[in-house]
């Protein structure tokens, strides 16, 4: 054990991001090397001083990232020494999906004008015969080259001035707004599993069938007005969705 390690752990962050930084150190400089455990929880509480839901955070940060394995009645085993291309979204405003253009970039591979027939109109809330602006684009996390989705993304033709910047810092929902005043007062999202489909496959650097996950959303504005809706189907390893729900206490009433 260093006899700093408490102090390792610095302010400004969650405590188990702190933590998991620090392991993820220790196991690229060799500390913790491939095949060989991590100290147990209670190892790792006393060692940096931290609770036990500190540590298994911390944990299951690593197993995302793809460093560690989790054996029951053994321990977690280091698996890697470098993280797999996985990015984990975290969302619990829309505010959290503009960082998550932030960390990410958008690489636009086409866009085109259409009208909307009896199936693209079911998935865009709309009457068939409407005109849209269509983006396909690949998204990656900065600084890697396999991608982790491909994107389809759909604006009214009202806002097609928007075309040359999409792909820019902003998202589109974001360049709907700051270009047309518009302001977004919902986010409906759906969620479900897939198999890339033969025609994704080599743009996505997977195989055909190998399991997914399609992110459907529709931006609303104000009076239910659709301004954005985007389709997404990432490769199982390399995205996951995480949701914190807080529930909210409300005290009986109390009797007289």
């Amino acid at each position: 054990m260093k006899k700093n390690d408490r102090s390792r752990l610095g302010r400004g962050q969650p405590r188990y991001l702190l933590l998991a930084q620090d392991l993820i150190q220790d196991i690229d400089t060799g500390r913790y090397p491939v095949g060989s455990l991590l100290p147990t929880e209670l190892e790792l509480c006393e060692q940096f001083g931290v609770s036990r839901h500190t540590v298994r955070e911390a944990v299951r940060r690593l197993r995302e990232m793809g460093l560690v394995t989790r054996h029951q009645g053994i321990g977690t085993r280091v698996k890697a020494k470098a993280a797999t291309t996985r990015y984990v979204q975290s969302i619990g405003s829309i505010a959290d999906m503009f960082q998550y253009a932030k960390n990410t970039r958008l690489e636009v591979q086409k866009t085109r004008e259409l009208t909307a027939d009896e199936d693209l109109a079911q998935l865009l809330w709309c009457k068939p015969g409407q005109r849209w602006l269509k983006a396909e684009a690949l998204r990656y996390v900065v600084g890697e080259s396999v991608p982790i989705s491909y994107t389809e993304l759909y604006v009214s033709k009202a806002y097609k001035g928007i075309r040359k910047l999409i792909g820019a810092q902003l998202p589109v929902y974001a360049l709907v707004e700051q270009q047309y005043g518009e302001h977004i007062a919902e986010v409906k999202q759906d969620i479900s599993a897939v198999t890339i489909p033969e025609s994704l496959a080599a743009m996505l650097q997977t195989e055909p069938g190998a399991p997914g996950l399609r992110i459907t959303r529709h931006y609303l504005g104000e009076d239910d007005k659709m301004l954005e809706v985007s389709m997404s189907i990432h490769p199982a390893d390399r995205f996951s969705y995480a949701m914190r729900l807080r529930r909210e206490w409300q005290m009986p009433d109390r009797e007289d």
